[in-house]
């Protein structure tokens, strides 16, 4: 050790083979989930009735078209909510009622689509809008008159063709405070009849699907779960 040539090489050697024996830590990056993209507690139950549209353009050559509306809510993965087909119509009444659950009032927007259907082929768009949430007071039914655009680009120049309109109402029911933190104590409480103050439209099943044990069956590498309740 006291010879300057020799002393950084024993150092090295015996640094190397004491490392070797050892387990070096590892550094392991766990990813923090977006708090925007988590899943969010629904907050409130917006109604929709669509009543009707007015002055469509059509789209086929021969005759009318049969139009039809599609509705769905912004970050929403439950599919579109469709009315019933109108035949041979460009002013078509529908009436027609839909709920939706809102989770994010204040980003959520309802997105409006209207159809013409086809028995063969793709069905052909006659126009689009959006219903900001934000923009509809609380416990307050609003009648909203849509012009439908074929884009939602303000920028976009096709948008100054008439294309229609769809008159819609809309009511936001938000869920109060003490509702939503409402839990039974023991888990196994039955309703029997509806609370007070239930409002008309009803209120919110709200079902969170965990996990399945112990499947059965030869072929089950890739379960799913289907919840139904009252036919839907």
């Amino acid at each position: 050790m006291a010879i300057p040539v020799l002393y950084k090489f024993v150092q090295d050697t015996i640094k190397k083979q004491v490392g070797n024996m050892y387990l070096w830590p590892k550094t392991l990056e766990v990813p923090i989930m977006d708090p925007s993209k988590a899943s969010k507690r629904p907050v409130g139950i917006l109604l929709v009735k669509v009543v009707r549209a007015q002055n469509l353009k059509k789209k086929d050559l021969l005759g009318k078209s049969d139009p039809y509306a599609k509705l769905k809510m912004t970050d929403d993965k439950l599919p579109s909510k469709k009315t019933s087909v109108k035949r041979s119509n460009l002013n078509p009444e529908w009436n027609e009622d839909f709920k939706f659950v809102v989770t994010d009032p204040e980003n959520q927007s309802l997105e409006v689509d209207v159809f013409d259907w086809e028995q063969v082929g793709k069905h052909e768009k006659m126009g689009m809008n959006m219903v900001l949430l934000k923009e509809l007071p609380p416990e307050e039914t609003k009648v909203l008159t849509l012009n439908l655009l074929k884009t939602m680009d303000p920028n976009d120049i096709q948008n100054e063709k008439s294309r229609g309109q769809i008159i819609l109402e809309a009511t936001y029911k938000p869920f109060k405070e003490e509702d939503m933190e409402k839990e039974s104590v023991d888990g196994v409480d039955e309703v029997q009849k509806a609370p007070d103050n239930t409002p008309a439209g009803g209120g919110l099943l709200f079902v969170v699907v965990h996990e399945a044990q112990d499947l059965e069956g030869k072929h089950h590498t890739n379960p799913y779960a289907k919840i139904i309740f009252k036919g839907e």
